[in-house]
């Protein structure tokens, strides 16, 4: 994913009010996981690095409420899934 296109989605999810809920490294510390949520709905941030930290691959991944995984690639993408979650989920409280 293009650097603008990360960090718009990460300026998204600041704005919506997403706290970080958890954060680890996977297979010896090559990938970092970042996950999100705001009430119940979720997303996660993968990161790969690289040698030149302008390649490094992020990429951010929300699940529907019937647990599958989508791949997010904008704003829209994961304003869409969101907006999904509420419409199947009106009862939820968000904080």
């Amino acid at each position: 994913m293009k650097r603008n296109r990360a960090l718009s989605i990460k300026n998204w999810i600041k704005t919506m009010g997403f706290e970080l809920t958890k954060s680890h490294l996977l297979n010896h510390r090559t990938k970092k996981l970042k996950y999100y949520t705001l009430g119940n709905f979720g997303v996660y941030e993968e990161i790969t690095p690289a040698r030149v930290p302008s390649e490094k691959k992020q990429k951010f991944i929300s699940w529907t409420p019937w647990g599958d995984s989508i791949e997010v690639h904008s704003v829209k993408e994961l304003s869409t899934a969101y907006e999904e979650f509420i419409n199947y989920n009106p009862s939820v409280v968000l904080n």
